[in-house]
């Protein structure tokens, strides 16, 4: 696998350190990676439109075109919930309006390795729900779906719904599984470009949960397990997928689930 990476700063010299010490980084761990620089937020837009990376090395203080409005770009006009941003900053107070991109890391200038290994530990972390499936049966046929692009499953009766996103280059497609029963719902928010596509197989939640713990899913009702990477907003009693769906917390589950979700954070930072 090559971690696609890109960095953006208008100023060379930090482009050219963060480059040298994630090389230092990914070929001590025998990575494969190919880095791409852009000193500008309109340069790496321009990019974004014909190509896709994993990791990008965000400055916030770029002339013209924020950092912070090249992640609203990605978010919300490409519907790119995927890629992993690192914010540059040389200040602390942006913390908090740059939780609605989901940032992998907040990194503070100047930039130390400490800070590099920290991202492409929990980057690698996300990246390896890619090489591990949920199986299931669908009369007699069995399908697998990658970890990483399941957002719920919800119990209904006795079935299972499963939640999955829907890639971009499969918008044109009317089923992604033939021979299923397929329900699609674009959410609040999600528009054209990427859509959530819904299944139903017969099974239990609490068989789905043996196969998928451990790997960042919350149990937070006895009907519902959802992925943590497809949070947009949580509270105490209740949470909204990036999908627009929203479930409650079942109150006998809400300490724990607090617990597991901190837990899971505090691993980011």
């Amino acid at each position: 696998m090559e971690i696609k990476i890109a960095i953006c700063d208008d100023e060379k010299e930090v482009c050219t350190k963060i480059e040298q010490l994630l090389t230092e980084v990914l070929s001590s761990r025998k990575e494969n990676f190919e880095i791409d620089i852009f000193l500008s937020g309109e340069s790496l837009c321009k990019e974004l439109e014909e190509q896709k990376y994993d990791l990008i090395f965000l400055d916030i203080e770029l002339p013209k075109i924020s950092g912070i409005d090249v992640g609203r770009y990605m978010r919300e006009i490409l519907r790119d919930e995927m890629v992993q941003i690192a914010y540059i900053s040389g200040k602390t107070e942006y913390a908090l309006e740059l939780f609605e991109y989901r940032p992998i890391n907040f990194l503070i200038k100047p930039i130390e390795k400490s800070a590099i290994e920290k991202v492409i530990n929990k980057y690698l972390l996300i990246a390896s729900q890619h090489q591990y499936f949920f199986e299931y049966k669908k009369k007699t046929d069995y399908y697998r779906v990658a970890l990483s692009d399941i957002c719920y499953f919800e119990s209904v009766k006795r079935k299972i719904m499963i939640c999955t996103r829907r890639h971009r280059e499969q918008s044109n497609l009317k089923k992604v599984y033939p021979a299923q029963k397929s329900f699609y719902h674009s959410g609040e928010g999600h528009n054209g470009n990427e859509f959530y596509e819904c299944n139903e197989f017969y099974d239990s939640l609490g068989h789905v949960y043996e196969q998928i713990k451990g790997n960042h899913f919350l149990w937070i009702h006895k009907s519902v397990l959802i992925n943590y990477y497809y949070i947009r907003k949580i509270s105490y009693d209740s949470v909204v997928m990036l999908d627009g769906t929203t479930f409650s917390i079942s109150q006998a589950r809400r300490k724990e689930i607090r617990r597991q979700y901190l837990e899971i954070r505090n691993e980011e930072l």
